[in-house]
């Protein structure tokens, strides 16, 4: 299957970025295009003017993909940047459709019980919301946990 549109979202945190080398790597590789993705709740509409308070997070936002973008200039791979508001696992689900994009890769952020109630798992979502591939990357020192359940070999191989 050839790639030609990879889907990078990240949000600003450091776990988000750990998916930043395996996407870069992937798309340098395959000479697909890397597409980073940050989505925002912040919106405003022209009318009526926008006061500073709301467009400070896009102007965070916007400052932040630049810094993506230079991050990975001279990487080898080429890199577009786009801003998107919504829900974040609804905002990539559609970027992922809209752009047609190959693949997606991003980490989780390894919420369990009762944040994972509270915030759910944008990683989920996507993955139920897209059908696409998705590698989502383990970010370094995150906790493994084990499945519930047993398990064994019927046989050894």
């Amino acid at each position: 299957m050839p790639v030609k549109r990879i889907l990078l979202p990240l949000d600003g945190s450091e776990t988000a970025e750990a998916a930043l080398p395996v996407a870069r790597e992937l798309a340098r590789t395959s000479g697909a295009k890397l597409l980073v993705v940050r989505v925002t709740s912040a919106r405003f509409d022209h009318e009526p003017a926008p006061v500073e308070g709301q467009l400070a997070p896009i102007r965070e936002a916007e400052a932040y993909l630049k810094s993506i973008r230079d991050r990975l200039e001279g990487s080898g791979a080429a890199v577009a940047t786009v801003l998107w508001h919504g829900a974040p696992a609804a905002a990539i689900a559609k970027a992922a459709r809209d752009y047609e994009v190959d693949f997606i890769v991003m980490t989780t952020h390894g919420r369990t019980g009762r944040e994972k109630e509270m915030f759910g798992s944008v990683a989920e979502a996507v993955l139920r919301g897209v059908a696409v591939p998705v590698l989502v990357v383990r970010p370094a020192g995150m906790m493994v946990q084990t499945p519930p359940g047993q398990a064994a070999p019927s046989r050894e191989p």
